[in-house]
């Protein structure tokens, strides 16, 4: 029902009034200025080679998840212990020390494993409803993820208000991030 339930907004997320053949409002659709650059990649070399293997895009993909899923349970065991909810014995900070490798390797292997499944399909891309809102999310979260989260190496006992207002940013960040990542190919 979830399931469901998000696909309808990211559809609704897409519709534009009365034309149906409208561009949805964060698609990159919108801004035609940028359809040769994403031509152009389709062009290329790689793109081509990526999609004439069977095993390329998925094993790329694969990878792309794993490490997501590895980025999330790291910065969601920070968010709970902030909102108090999980590993209590520990300070913010010693997590935050802990899983600071695992999150930054996590973000640099889904940012190069993203980069090839851009590549393998650029003008797919272009028209999605998902893709634009899911790059918004990743940027934004990508920017607090390093701008204020090195802040939770300050927290060594208690934890702040603006610690769990940071923990509540971050999971909806992160979790926007994964939802239009799921609906990119449902849309």
């Amino acid at each position: 029902m979830l399931h469901f339930l998000l696909q309808l907004a990211v559809l609704r997320l897409g519709a534009q009034g009365d034309d149906p053949f409208a561009p949805a409002p964060l698609a990159f659709a919108k801004w035609p200025a940028l359809f040769p650059f994403f031509k152009w990649v389709d062009g290329t070399g790689i793109s081509t080679y990526i999609k004439a293997t069977t095993w390329v895009f998925p094993f790329t993909e694969t990878i792309h998840i794993l490490a997501l899923a590895v980025l999330l349970g790291s910065v969601f065991l920070i968010d709970l212990r902030l909102l108090g909810v999980a590993v209590k014995r520990w300070s913010p900070a010693q997590i935050m020390e802990q899983v600071r490798p695992l999150m930054n390797w996590s973000v640099l292997i889904i940012l190069v494993t993203g980069v090839f499944l851009f590549i393998a399909e650029p003008r797919k891309l272009f028209d999605n409803a998902a893709f634009g809102p899911k790059m918004l999310l990743l940027a934004l979260a990508l920017i607090f993820q390093y701008a204020f989260y090195p802040g939770v190496r300050k927290m060594q006992t208690s934890v702040p208000a603006w610690g769990r207002v940071m923990a509540l940013i971050s999971f909806g960040l992160w979790f926007g991030v994964a939802v239009c990542g799921r609906a990119i190919g449902f849309v």
